[in-house]
């Protein structure tokens, strides 16, 4: 462009220049581009392009040349730069375009940043003349909101005239682009507030969310995003509003003439406050007010014209507001103590989950699933016969989405409800398979019924042998066919996974070898014959591996995992014969483990000339990119332990902490990787572990921390056999965590901040679940202090006494004194005799943590005092262990429940404890009703008493024995001593015999009349 040029013609061709990009023709702007780079080069381009921002007819031009100026800003000439503030008020003055709006906003935050509040005077002076015209108000709120995200901290002497600002925005009735305006921008100056300002905006806030929503219902959802401010920043001014706020967030979720996207997002808030404060709600008294609300959205009626995403083909990623009902429940359940949670859910849900709507139905087994992450446990232990219950009405419902729901809650409760839930599984196998297909030829497309079947397959396990010559024809027919293969590798990789001994026809891993070779479901196919192994597939894998490595080579992280899975079914297959394959694979695995790149640099090419904001870089590597490799036990990657190490050590700074935690946990798995348990540790094996405890300790957060400990459980675990001299400092390290001597929690933090609190709680935790691994291992070699009986070291338990005890008489945590109480118990059993130091100590501990307020603190002590009674054996009876006394005193007050049994069982384990007085006791207190890990041993008292001392109770020993039998929980046996004794006791003594049968249930009553049937027939 000639010099001589007027900026008013070079103005003119820029603007034509830039209206060319905007056709719809590659090479038209790809020509535009190259000569709007010539063009910018010139003189007087930044200069023409300025007076495009100002005179521009069309809005996208406008749009276009403000965020050429924002992307160019660092290259213009000074005196431009100077004059920039005073055209971007000029352009804001008559700027109409809502999107033009926003990239002068970018511009003017981007002034800020590069010329600090001299360039933002202008502007500011502009924003609060503008906060006086209602029209301009919207503008002057968007420019403050984009300023204050960009560039917060430099506008903090602003922010009283912008909280005014926004104050007059929340008052604008009737006009919701201000209303949103204004909702957006306090959201960015929410964490430059103090809380009593927080706790007095939140009520405005509330009622203009309210008007936007009934004005416009998108602007309305995007705004729902400040309440998620609110709570971020301090949740603690939310908490006088809760109610309102709740009523509000269930209206929305609850309309159904709303639109799903804005529902959702008013269960996204709620599922936010389950997270950051769920015990406000039971504080509160409104956690059933929020559960009440829930159901709404979560048992709604099934629409045929609007299904829920997993019931039609292509659905997913659409919102769907029960899938958002069952998040919260989901957070609530990870939040709230599960008997509190389940005490006012379940009983809300038993009429959905037996009424004819089928929506009610689906939403009551979703539920379940929500809440198998955080209460699976105690589901199991109280509630196991309702949600078996439950399910085996479930797969058996007529509608097949409630089916498909009771499968996803099978999956999800599967572990915890082992082994029950397999008798469920195969009564519902033979309807699905009879009722999904016709004949074993014609597989149904459906996906719902593939889920129910993988589901009942995996749960089913090694049980699914008789099944078999039913479900592989099946299988066989859909991987014949184009639209079920996807379905049928799927339900093949079930199988694959679930049962160790899978006899398939060689027709069926011919077709998955094939389709392995290319194809739509090729990776697929490829993961099935990683999962089959070298049993299945044989040499097979060995295709298979190459076929890996040549789609991995492109770096997709689905086939490099697949690869990885490949190569330790071949190791598994050829040995030590795997060697030579490494050098190929281990460059993959490097690649996996490198850090992403950062963008190309601001002047680099793309569709509108490449001009990079100079802030953007690197996009956060997420934590599952640290790829887990396979751990042979064979030498063969020992040569390149170092260049891993090298790698994964990079990612222990990595800025976000999951993925540093994910860094330790691999180094835990380096730390053994290729070493035979009787070989001592390479450099490269002791680099790792040094590496791995120096990171323990250093982590600055909870996050990270938490996967350098699951790091060190990865040495502990089997095969890995840590070497001896590396135990104990394993142990000390492992109790730095519990006394709260690692930098994590060394940090101050806010100490009512419930998700801190639970984290590093979550922390301690898992360090005191690994430490009786530790003394296992101490003991199995003979480390000092260990062995003959003690299998931890009394040196390191008397190290983290002080802090158990003190979180034994925290009076503001019951989960600590929970916890504190169970790892005293556990440790305390694993010391032997030489926890009787400890017993002066922990006596005067345990008379105050039975009688608790809370009743799992109070089963948890009595957990301990059993276990501690029985490691010190003679102790009580020399005065200074009061276990037999606090357990009688308990059982004499307590009622039926897990409280009452761990005190029986910790009153059958005090050795020495007075038969005469213990046996009426024990025997009045039972049957267990909750913790049936109790039952035996207590079983195995009374038939230790003999005959002659329970003949006199015998109606209350037939009552205490009668449901174990019945429902064969106890070892064989046990049972066949129990019953041998019953035969002897009802031969001697038959009306009572039969008053104790006739006082159990009928049904237990009924089986253990079955068992003796030569005694009871007899009489």
């Amino acid at each position: 462009m000639a010099a001589s040029v007027s900026p008013k013609m070079a103005a003119a061709t820029l603007e034509q220049l830039l209206e060319e990009l905007l056709e719809p023709d590659s090479a038209k702007i790809r020509q535009a581009s190259e000569r709007l780079r010539e063009a910018l080069m010139e003189p007087d381009g930044p200069e023409a392009l300025a007076e495009v921002l100002r005179g521009a007819e069309r809005p996208q031009i406008r749009h276009l040349a403000a965020v050429l100026l924002r992307r160019r800003l660092r290259k213009f000439p000074s005196e431009l730069i100077d004059r920039l503030p005073h055209v971007l008020v000029e352009a804001l003055e008559r700027e109409t375009d809502s999107s033009s709006r926003g990239s002068l906003a970018q511009l003017g935050a981007r002034l800020l940043l590069l010329g600090g509040l001299k360039f933002w005077e202008p502007v500011e002076k502009w924003i609060q003349e503008a906060a006086k015209d209602p029209q301009k108000m919207e503008v002057a709120l968007r420019l403050v909101g984009v300023a204050v995200g960009v560039a917060g901290p430099a506008l903090s002497g602003f922010s009283p005239a912008h909280l005014r600002l926004c104050r007059g925005g929340l008052r604008a009735r009737g006009d919701p682009k201000t209303l949103g305006a204004a909702l957006g921008t306090l959201g960015a100056l929410l964490g430059t507030l103090r809380a009593p300002i927080l706790r007095s905006l939140l009520p405005d806030v509330l009622e203009a969310l309210q008007e936007l929503l009934s004005l416009d219902e998108d602007r309305g959802a995007d705004a729902l995003e400040i309440l998620d401010e609110f709570l971020e920043v301090n949740p603690e001014s939310v908490i006088p509003h809760l109610r309102p706020l709740l009523e509000l967030c269930l209206q929305v979720a609850g309309d159904e003439c709303r639109g799903d996207g804005v529902r959702v997002r008013a269960l996204g808030t709620l599922t936010f406050l389950a997270q950051k404060r769920p015990k406000a709600l039971l504080r509160g008294g409104l956690l059933p007010l929020l559960l009440r609300g829930l159901l709404v959205p979560l048992c709604a009626q099934i629409q045929p014209e609007n299904p829920d995403p997993e019931e039609s083909w292509g659905g997913e990623g659409r919102p769907c507001p029960r899938h958002g009902a069952a998040q919260v429940l989901d957070a609530l359940a990870q939040g709230l103590p599960p008997e509190k949670l389940l005490k006012e859910l379940l009983p809300l849900l038993e009429g959905p989950a037996r009424g004819g709507s089928a929506g009610g139905r689906k939403g009551a087994l979703l539920a379940l699933t929500a809440l198998a992450r955080g209460c699976g446990p105690a589901l199991r232990r109280r509630y196991v016969g309702v949600v078996l219950g439950a399910l085996r009405a479930g797969l058996g419902d007529p509608d097949g989405a409630v089916r498909g729901a009771a499968a996803a809650a099978l999956r999800e409760l599967r572990e915890e409800l082992e082994p029950e839930v397999a008798p469920v599984a195969a009564e519902a196998l033979p309807r699905i398979l009879g009722e999904f297909w016709d004949s074993p030829n014609s597989p149904s497309p459906d996906p719902k019924s593939w889920f129910v079947l993988e589901t009942l397959l995996e749960a089913l396990g090694e049980g699914v042998q008789p099944w078999l010559p039913q479900v592989l024809p099946r299988i066989s027919a859909a991987l014949e066919a184009p639209a079920g293969r996807e379905l049928g590798l799927s339900a093949l990789h079930a199988l694959a996974c679930s049962c160790g001994s899978l006899p398939l026809p060689p027709s069926i891993i011919s077709t998955i070898s094939a389709l392995a070779r290319g194809g739509e479901q090729q990776l697929q196919a490829l993961e099935v014959m990683a999962a089959l192994g070298p049993a299945q597939v044989g040499e097979g894998l060995l295709e298979a591996l190459q076929v890996g490595l040549g789609l991995a080579e492109s770096g997709d992280s689905d086939a490099t995992r697949v690869t990885l899975a490949l190569l330790a079914a071949v190791s598994e297959l050829l040995g030590e014969g795997t060697a030579p394959l490494l050098p190929r694979v281990l460059p993959l695995l490097q690649g996996a483990l490198r850090p992403p790149p950062a963008l190309p640099p601001s002047d680099a090419p793309d569709w509108l000339l490449g001009f990079h904001d100079d802030e953007e870089g690197a996009e956060p590597m997420e934590e599952d990119d640290v790829i887990e490799w396979a751990e042979p036990e064979h030498s063969a990657l020992l040569p390149h332990l170092e260049p891993l190490l090298a790698a994964i050590l990079d990612l222990t700074q990595f800025p976000q902490c999951r993925v540093r935690g994910a860094a330790y946990e691999a180094l835990g798995s380096l730390s053994c990787c290729g070493r035979a348990p009787q070989t001592g540790p390479s450099p490269a094996h002791q680099g790792a572990f040094r590496a791995l405890l120096e990171g323990l300790r250093a982590e600055p957060e909870v996050g990270g921390a938490l996967g350098a400990v699951g790091g060190v459980g990865r040495i502990l675990q089997p095969p890995g056999h840590a070497p001896p001299e590396w135990l104990e400092p394993i142990g000390r390290a492992l109790c730095d965590v519990i006394v709260g001597q690692i930098a994590c929690l060394r940090a101050n933090g806010d100490g009512d901040d419930e998700e801190e609190t639970s984290q590093r709680s979550e922390l301690r935790e898992t360090a005191s679940d690994w430490l009786p691994e530790v003394g296992v291992a101490m003991s199995r070699v003979g480390v000092a202090g260990t062995g003959r009986g003690v299998s931890f070291p009394p040196r390191l338990f008397r190290r983290i006494l002080p802090s158990l005890l003190a979180a034994l008489a925290d009076p503001a945590h019951p989960g600590a004194r929970s916890w504190a109480g169970a790892v005293i118990g556990q440790l305390g059993h694993a010391l032997g005799a030489e926890a009787t130091p400890f017993l002066p100590d922990l006596g005067p501990a345990f008379r105050l943590a039975v009688g608790d307020a809370d009743p799992e603190v109070r089963a948890n002590a009595f957990y301990a005092i059993g276990r501690i009674g029985e490691a010190v054996g003679h102790a009580h009876q020399e005065g200074a262990w009061p276990g037999a006394e606090l357990c009688c005193h308990a059982l004499r007050g307590e009622g039926p429940g897990r409280v009452r049994d761990n005190i029986l069982g910790a009153l059958v384990r005090q050795r020495g404890a007075p038969l005469p007085q213990v046996l009426p006791l024990v025997l009045g207190a039972l049957p267990i009703s909750e913790d049936f890990e109790e039952e035996e041993p207590v079983l195995k008292f009374l038939l230790g008493a003999g005959p002659d001392m329970l003949l006199p109770h015998l109606p209350k020993f037939v009552g205490a024995v009668g449901p174990g039998l019945a429902l064969q929980r106890l070892p064989p046996e046990l049972s066949q001593s129990l019953l041998a004794l019953l035969r002897q006791m009802g031969g001697a003594d038959p009306r009572h015999f039969r008053e104790g049968v006739a006082s159990l249930d009928p049904a237990h009553a009924a089986i253990l009349g079955r068992m003796l049937d030569d005694v009871i027939g007899g009489q």
